[in-house]
C-alpha cells in the first residue's frame, strides 16, 4: 500500500530573502571589484598613480624618475612600466632601466604596512654615459620629528629589496680607450636590500653568476663620518666579470678567487681608505704577450691599503703585498698635485728570497737547467723604483739595485760553472734550438779569450750594441726610461734596450718569444750573471756564441768565413761591419752572397767608425783609411779548383 507524498510546503518570506541575499553578496562584491580594477587600471589613474610613484622615488633619492605608467596584477600588486632611474655622478651619468618593477609578495607588504617590500627588475641593465644628465628633482625636506624625550618609540624597520635576473652593466659610450671602451658587466643573479629604522640604514647587496655559483656579498652603511661598504667575495670570477676583465691585455682563462675588500669613506674630509686581502688559486692566463703557452696554476695573494685623499687630489699605497706563486713583493705607490702633471713614485722591494725558487715561481723557469744546477742556499734581493711626472715621460727617473748573498753554499753554487769550461751550446732558431749541439768554450780551438779581441772589434760592438756596457749592472736605466718614453709617446718602432748581458742570456738559456714570461726570466738570470762574472767573461762568452750568419757562430768563424782571415788580422773596416751584422746576420748574409755591400750600408759602417773616432777610440788616419777603402769578401773556392 502507497502513501501519498505531502506537498512541500512554500518557502517563507524570510527564507527567500536569504536566498536571495546570498547570491547578492558574492555579485556585489565581484562587481565592486570590477568596478575598483576598473578604477585602478584606468588610464587616469594609471597616470596619477605613476607620477605619485616617481615622486616619491625621486624625492627619497635624488634621482630622475620616468617611467611609461602603472600596471596591476590580479591582487592589485603593482608594476612600474619601463623604469628608467637617472643620476649624475661628477662627469657622467649613471641609468637603471628595467623594462618592468613589480612589487612580490604584495600581502606582506600590505601586511607590514609597506615596511617590507621586495621588487623584482625585469631585463635591468645599468648603463654609465657621458653628457648632461637630466633634471633632477630636488629632495622633499624630512619632516621634523615631534618633541619627544628618551621614552619615544623606537621607530620601525623599513625594508626594501630588489631582486633581478640576468642584470647588465655597460658603458660603450663612454670616451674610454681601447679595449676599455667595449667593456661590459654581467649577465648576473642577485638582490639589492636596503634597511632603515629611524636615521639608520643599510643595504645588503647580493650577486652570484648562475653557471659557476662566484658570488659577491657586500653590506653598505653609514657611518657617523661617512659611509662604509665590506664585501666578501668567493669562486671563480672570469664567468661573471668575463666581459669585464676582457678589457684588460690579459685574457684570463680562469681566475678563482675568495676574500674580502672594504672601501670607508670619511664626507668632511673627503677620504677615502680602500682594503684588500685577496687570494687566487689555480689560475689560468692565455695571451700571446705573457707567455707562448697558457700559463695555468698560478697562485697570487694580495693584501694592500689605498688611502685618496680627494680634497687634496693624493694617493698612498704603503707596503701592500703581492705575492706571486710564493714569492712576495712589497710594494708601495705615491701620488701627488706636481707642478704640471701629477707626481708619482712607484717602488717595489723583493725581500731576501732563494735564487731557485724564485727562478721556478715564473712559469717556465722551473724547467731550467740552471735552476736545478745553483745552490739552494743562493738567495736574492731586488729593488726597484720610478719616479716623476705622470704626463711628461722625460721626468721619470727610474732606480735599480740587486744583490746576492750565498748561505752555507754546497757543491753546486751559482750554476753557472759550466761557463768555465767546454761545453754543450744548442743555438736559437726561429722555432727553439738546433737539435745538435756545438762544443765551446775556452780551450776549444774556435775561442777567442777576450784578451785577444782587437780593442777596435770589441769597442765596436759594445758602441754598436750597448755603449754604457761597462757601467751598467745588466740594465741600463737610460735605455729603459727611453724605451718608456717612446712606448708612452706611441713610437712605430718599439725601441729594443737589451744589453750585452741580457741578450748573452736569452742565447744560452732562453728562447726568441717577446713574451712578459721570457723577459722576466731574462732579467733574472741578466742580474745573476751580472753578480758572478765579470764584465770580460760576459763580452767574451757574448762573442764567442753569438749568430754571424747561417751556420756561423762566434767571432773566429765570423772572420774566417767573411774574411779569411784571424779577427787580429781584420781592419777596422771590416771590424766595424761584423759589428754592424749583429742585429740581423741572416737578411744581412746577402751582402754576402752578392758579393758587395749596399751603399746605405756602408753609410753605416762608416758611421760607427766616426763615432769611435769621436769617442777617442780610433785615429784620425785610420778613420780615414777606412773611408776610402772597401769591404771584400773572401768567398771559399769551388772544390773543383
Amino acid at each position: 500500500m502507497q502513501t501519498a507524498a505531502k506537498p512541500s510546503a512554500p518557502p517563507t518570506r524570510e527564507a527567500r530573502f536569504a536566498r536571495r541575499l546570498l547570491w547578492l553578496i558574492p555579485a556585489s562584491l565581484l562587481g565592486l571589484a570590477l568596478l575598483t580594477r576598473l578604477a585602478v587600471t584606468s588610464s587616469f589613474v594609471s597616470e596619477w598613480v605613476a607620477e605619485f610613484v616617481a615622486g616619491v622615488v625621486a624625492d627619497r633619492t635624488g634621482t630622475s624618475v620616468q617611467l611609461s605608467g602603472v600596471s596591476f596584477g590580479l591582487t592589485f600588486a603593482p608594476c612600474l612600466d619601463d623604469l628608467t632611474l637617472s643620476r649624475d655622478v661628477g662627469p657622467v651619468q649613471v641609468r637603471i632601466v628595467s623594462s618592468r618593477a613589480c612589487v612580490e609578495r604584495w600581502a606582506s607588504a600590505l601586511g607590514s604596512g609597506f615596511r617590507a617590500v621586495q621588487v623584482r627588475l625585469e631585463a635591468p641593465a645599468v648603463e654609465v654615459v657621458g653628457g648632461e644628465p637630466d633634471a633632477v628633482p630636488p629632495p622633499t625636506a624630512a619632516k621634523k620629528k615631534k618633541a619627544g624625550g628618551a621614552d619615544e618609540a623606537r621607530p620601525d624597520l623599513r625594508e626594501v629589496e630588489v631582486v633581478f635576473d640576468d642584470l647588465r652593466l655597460r658603458w660603450e659610450s663612454l670616451p674610454l680607450p681601447g679595449r676599455f671602451g667595449e667593456g661590459s658587466f654581467g649577465p648576473i643573479d642577485g638582490a639589492i636590500t636596503v634597511q632603515v629604522r629611524g636615521p639608520q640604514s643599510a643595504a645588503m647587496i647580493t650577486l652570484q653568476d648562475p653557471s659557476s655559483g662566484a658570488a659577491v656579498n657586500a653590506r653598505a652603511n653609514p657611518t657617523p663620518t661617512g659611509w662604509n661598504l665590506s664585501a666578501g667575495l668567493s669562486g671563480d670570477l672570469v664567468p661573471m666579470f668575463g666581459s669585464l676583465l676582457s678589457s684588460s691585455l690579459l685574457d684570463i682563462q680562469k681566475m678563482p678567487v675568495r676574500g674580502q675588500a672594504g672601501l670607508d669613506y670619511v664626507s668632511a674630509s673627503r677620504r677615502l681608505t680602500v682594503d684588500l686581502d685577496l687570494e687566487e688559486h689555480d689560475a689560468a692566463v692565455e695571451a700571446e704577450a705573457v707567455a707562448k703557452e697558457a700559463v695555468t696554476g698560478f697562485e697570487a695573494r694580495q693584501r694592500a691599503r689605498a688611502q685618496i685623499d680627494l680634497e687634496a687630489r693624493t694617493l698612498s699605497v704603503d707596503e701592500a703585498l703581492v705575492e706571486v706563486n710564493g714569492v712576495p713583493v712589497v710594494l708601495s705607490v705615491a701620488v701627488q698635485p706636481g707642478a704640471s702633471s701629477p707626481a708619482f713614485s712607484v717602488k717595489a722591494d723583493l725581500r731576501t728570497t732563494p735564487f731557485a725558487r724564485l727562478l721556478k715561481s715564473v712559469p717556465g723557469g722551473e724547467a731550467l737547467d740552471i735552476a736545478r744546477r745553483m745552490s739552494p742556499t743562493l738567495a736574492f734581493a731586488l729593488s726597484a723604483s720610478i719616479t716623476g711626472e705622470l704626463k711628461d715621460p722625460t721626468t721619470w727617473e727610474p732606480q735599480l739595485e740587486h744583490q746576492f748573498q750565498a748561505i752555507d753554499p754546497k757543491t753546486s753554487f751559482t750554476g753557472l760553472e759550466f761557463l768555465e769550461g767546454p761545453f754543450p751550446y744548442y743555438p736559437l732558431t726561429p722555432d727553439g734550438r738546433r737539435a745538435e749541439a756545438r762544443t765551446v768554450g775556452p780551450t776549444t780551438p774556435s775561442w777567442v779569450p777576450y784578451a785577444k779581441i782587437p780593442y777596435v772589434q770589441r769597442r765596436a760592438i759594445i758602441v754598436s750594441e750597448d755603449a754604457n756596457f761597462p757601467f751598467h749592472r745588466g740594465v741600463d736605466l737610460e735605455e729603459v726610461r727611453a724605451a718608456l718614453r717612446d712606448t708612452i709617446g706611441d713610437e712605430d718602432e718599439p725601441r729594443g734596450g737589451s744589453t750585452i748581458t741580457q741578450q748573452l742570456v736569452k742565447n744560452l738559456f732562453l728562447s726568441r718569444d717577446r713574451t712578459a714570461q721570457r723577459k722576466a726570466l731574462e732579467l733574472l738570470l741578466t742580474f745573476h750573471l751580472e753578480s758572478w762574472l765579470s764584465k770580460d767573461d760576459i763580452f767574451a762568452l757574448y762573442a764567442n756564441i753569438i749568430e754571424w750568419g747561417p751556420d756561423v757562430y762566434g767571432l773566429s768563424e765570423a772572420s774566417q768565413h767573411y774574411f779569411g782571415r784571424a779577427p787580429a788580422r781584420l781592419s777596422p773596416l771590416e771590424m766595424a761591419y761584423l759589428a754592424t751584422l749583429i742585429p740581423s746576420p741572416i737578411p744581412l748574409h746577402k751582402h754576402y752572397e752578392d758579393g758587395s755591400v749596399p751603399k746605405k750600408h756602408m753609410r753605416k759602417v762608416i758611421a760607427l767608425l766616426e763615432r769611435l773616432n769621436r769617442l777617442g777610440q780610433l785615429s784620425d788616419d785610420a778613420l780615414a783609411e777606412a773611408r776610402g777603402g772597401r769591404i771584400r769578401f773572401t768567398r771559399p773556392r769551388p772544390k773543383d779548383e
